[in-house]
């Protein structure tokens, strides 16, 4: 293996540099083993998964039973479980690219709980992750547009709960959901709008079509944050 494929992988996560390898390792537990020691040490968070396989003739990674969560002081631990998926799988040609720009074909999360639990206006476990994973990542040089780019996001039988300071406004299982295009150079407001505006478009639609019984929704509550979120950035 050649040490820019270990790189360009390692780049995606913003994990700069490589931790020495423990002979009895594979590639595939390195890999997962500085994501879970980077999660901790610079995004504040727990990243926990039961499988991690990352095959580098396919260039596909499959992950199990994963779990995301943030450290929040302002929300409960339930509330900074952001996301937990049976399996996640990323596929794209990234060994091939140069190191410096990684482009996803797709990346597809199953069997999925979504918690977005805002505890301040424009304030969120969502936003906090972000702003920490952003906030690690390389330098741009001028004559780039992305360090990294997926093209197709998608959630497939997934529950999305959405909270505001403790309480809840919506909580819906959703067959699929599709999020637009994501890549580093967008800010942590664009990040939260991919998912937030796909998910209450879903909502509006399931709702105009009479099919509400996969959803709750606190319809004055999620009104009220609406409009505090539209000035923050979401619309």
């Amino acid at each position: 293996m050649k040490r820019f494929k270990l790189t360009a992988f390692a780049l995606l996560f913003s994990i700069s540099g490589c931790a020495e390898a423990v002979p009895e390792q594979t590639f595939s537990e390195r890999v997962a083993e500085q994501l879970t020691s980077k999660a901790d040490k610079r995004y504040d968070a727990t990243f926990s998964y039961d499988a991690f396989e990352l095959n580098t003739l396919t260039a596909e990674l499959v992950a199990t039973e994963v779990g995301v969560a943030t450290r929040v002081p302002e929300l409960d631990a339930g509330l900074n479980q952001l996301l937990w998926a049976e399996q996640v799988r990323l596929t794209g040609d990234w060994l091939s690219q140069q190191q410096d720009q990684l482009r996803f074909d797709s990346a597809t999360i199953r069997n999925a709980q979504l918690t977005i639990a805002y505890f301040a206006e424009g304030q969120s476990n969502l936003h906090t992750l972000v702003d920490k994973v952003k906030s690690q990542l390389p330098v741009q040089r001028a004559s780039q547009q992305v360090l990294w780019h997926v093209d197709r996001v998608e959630l497939e039988d997934v529950v999305v709960n959405l909270f505001d300071r403790g309480r809840p406004l919506v909580s819906v299982k959703l067959q699929r959901l599709e999020l637009p295009p994501l890549h580093s150079a967008q800010t942590t407001q664009e990040w939260v709008n991919a998912v937030l505006g796909p998910l209450l478009e879903q909502l509006l639609q399931q709702a105009l079509r009479g099919d509400t019984d996969t959803m709750t929704i606190d319809m004055q509550g999620l009104t009220r944050f609406f409009w505090r979120e539209l000035g923050a950035g979401i619309g």
